[in-house]
C-alpha cells in the first residue's frame, strides 16, 4: 500500500497525531501548515491507497478547494480526516458525501482522536503520544484525556510534553527537525530520549523568561486585547505572554512569515466572550486572508497592510 499521513507541523498535537498515524498505517509523513494544506493535498498522487489528514482545520475561505482535493483522493484511496477545529454541519455532510471518513470532535485534541481511531493497530506507548498532544493543546481536561491520564503518572506526562513543546519552539524552523521528532515519536521514543530535545527545551526556557520582559515593552493594548509583531517561532507563546503582561482576555502575536503577509496567533482566557476561531475566520477572510481555530486558541494569515484593520475588527468582537 502507498499511504500518506498529512498533519500540522507547528505544534505537538499535530506532530503527535502524525506519529500515531505513521505508527498505525506506515504512511509517508507530510508536514503542513494551514496555508499550504491544499497545495500538499494536490501533491498526493492518484496511486495512493490510504491518506490520513490530521489537526488541519479548513476555514471557509479555502474549504471548497480542500473539499475538491479530498474528494479527488477519496475516489481511489481510503481517506480519513481527523480534526477538532470548528466545522459546520454542512461542511461535515459534504466531506462524508465526498467519500471521506470523518473523525471530528471539538472536545478532544487531534492526537487523542487519532489514537482513538487507530487504537487497535498501535503499541501501548502511543497513549503517551496522545497525551502529549492533549497537554500542550490545553485539552487534557476532556473526559477521554482524563481517563487516559489516570493510567499514567501525571507529572511525568506534563514534563515530557512540555519538554517536547519547548524544543519545538526552539528548533521548529530548522529544516528536518519536526520530521525527525515525528519519526522518533512513531518509534515510541519519549521526548527526553530524542536527541537534542532536552537541551533545546532548556535553551528555550531561558529565552521565554527574557521574552516576558520584551513583551511588556513592545506590546500594545487595544481595548480588551494586546498585540505585537515578533520574530519568535512560537507566536502562540508570545500571545499568551501578552495576556499576562497587559491583563487582557486576548493576546495577538504577528509574524511576517512570507513577505507582505502576517502569520497571526490568537490566545484567549475564560473571560473572552467571543469564539476566537470563528471570529478571526470571518475577519481574515474579509481582508483577503484565511483563518480559524478553537474558542480560546486560533490563528490566521492576513496581508501585512490589513493588520490594523484586522486588529480593530477583532477588538470590537472581544
Amino acid at each position: 500500500m502507498k499511504g500518506y499521513c498529512i498533519t500540522h507541523r507547528k505544534d505537538i498535537d499535530g506532530l503527535a497525531s502524525g506519529s500515531i498515524s505513521v505508527a498505525a498505517t506506515g504512511g509517508e509523513l507530510v508536514l503542513s501548515d494551514y496555508d499550504d494544506m491544499v497545495a500538499n493535498l494536490r501533491r498526493v498522487p492518484d496511486d495512493a491507497d490510504r491518506v490520513v489528514v490530521s489537526d488541519l482545520g479548513s476555514d471557509t475561505a479555502d474549504f471548497q478547494a480542500f473539499l475538491d482535493e479530498m474528494g479527488r483522493i477519496a475516489k481511489h484511496a481510503e481517506v480519513t480526516y481527523i480534526d477538532h477545529h470548528f466545522m459546520s454541519e454542512g461542511a461535515k455532510k459534504k466531506l462524508r458525501k465526498a467519500g471521506v471518513r470523518l473523525v471530528h470532535d471539538v472536545r478532544d485534541c487531534a492526537s487523542v482522536l487519532t489514537y482513538r481511531t487507530f487504537k487497535d493497530s498501535l503499541p501501548e506507548g502511543a497513549r503517551l503520544n496522545a497525551l502529549f498532544g492533549a497537554v500542550t493543546d490545553y485539552m487534557d481536561d476532556s473526559p477521554t484525556a482524563k481517563k487516559m491520564m489516570e493510567k499514567q503518572d501525571r507529572q511525568f506526562v506534563l514534563l515530557e510534553a512540555t519538554m517536547a513543546s519547548l524544543a519545538l519552539v526552539e528548533k521548529g524552523d530548522e529544516e528536518g527537525y519536526p520530521e525527525m521528532v515525528v519519526a522518533e515519536l512513531a518509534k515510541m521514543k519519549l521526548p527526553h530520549d530524542i536527541p537534542g530535545v532536552p537541551e533545546a527545551a532548556v535553551r528555550q526556557l531561558a529565552k521565554q523568561a527574557a521574552l516576558g520582559e520584551i513583551v511588556k515593552k513592545e506590546g500594545t493594548k487595544l481595548g480588551r486585547l494586546a498585540y505585537m509583531a515578533t520574530k519568535e517561532h512560537s507566536t502562540g507563546s508570545v500571545a499568551k505572554l501578552l495576556i499576562g503582561a497587559f491583563d487582557v482576555p486576548v493576546g495577538v502575536a504577528m509574524k511576517e512569515k512570507h513577505e507582505g503577509w502576517y502569520e497571526v496567533s490568537l490566545r484567549g482566557t475564560s473571560e473572552c466572550r467571543a469564539h476566537l476561531g470563528q471570529a478571526i475566520g470571518k475577519i481574515s477572510g474579509s481582508l483577503g486572508g484565511s483563518g480559524g481555530g478553537h474558542r480560546k486558541a486560533a490563528g490566521c494569515r492576513v496581508p501585512k497592510e490589513k493588520a490594523e484593520q484586522m486588529l480593530k475588527a477583532l477588538s470590537k468582537k472581544v
